[in-house]
């Protein structure tokens, strides 16, 4: 089941769940302190759950388990505030008003290859359409092990820059 976060009766848990998938799933592991560590995900977390709650959907299994998340947003070029926390946030800012929408997305471990994160992100694309917007986008390295993942889930339009790769799928 897809639930998004302004509509989970228990928004603690479901935002415990999601710290805890998001560290399962990021590649840096080592921090300096606890501070640190809690600043790094507000950097990737913090602004989608307290400025676009209606835009962060889970994943909850039959038992009630979140296994999975999304934090979105519909307005890359308005959410200006992003650039000042996200690292090379407007190296892509020039995408932005064919992909308006952009997207991070983690499936806990054991539950990937499932089509919970491709169904997460379909989701996603189906708000953003019936919001009238014409594509979403994300942001990874050139490399990265999630590339073919976001290929198969509709994101065919691709700028490199440097070690970045955005990733574009339209949706009219």
């Amino acid at each position: 089941m897809l639930v998004r976060l302004s509509a989970l009766p228990d928004r603690g848990a479901a935002l415990a769940a999601l710290e805890d998938i998001f560290f399962l799933s990021t590649l840096r592991k080592e921090f300096a302190s606890a501070e640190e560590r809690a600043s790094f995900f507000r950097t990737w977390t913090g602004w989608y759950v307290e400025r676009a709650p209606d835009d962060v959907w889970f994943a909850v299994a039959d038992d009630g388990a979140v296994i999975g998340y999304l934090t979105g947003c519909k307005d890359s070029a308005g959410a200006v505030d992003l650039a000042r926390i996200i690292p090379k946030y407007e190296v892509f800012a020039d995408r932005f008003a064919a992909f308006p929408a952009h997207l991070h997305v983690n499936v806990r471990p054991g539950f990937r290859d499932h089509g919970i994160g491709r169904a997460l992100v379909d989701r996603f694309a189906e708000d953003c359409r019936a919001d009238g917007l014409p594509g979403l986008h994300l942001v990874t390295g050139v490399f990265a092990r999630n590339v073919s993942f976001y290929q198969r889930a509709g994101f065919t339009v691709a700028t490199q820059r440097g070690a970045l790769l955005f990733l574009g799928r339209r949706l009219d």
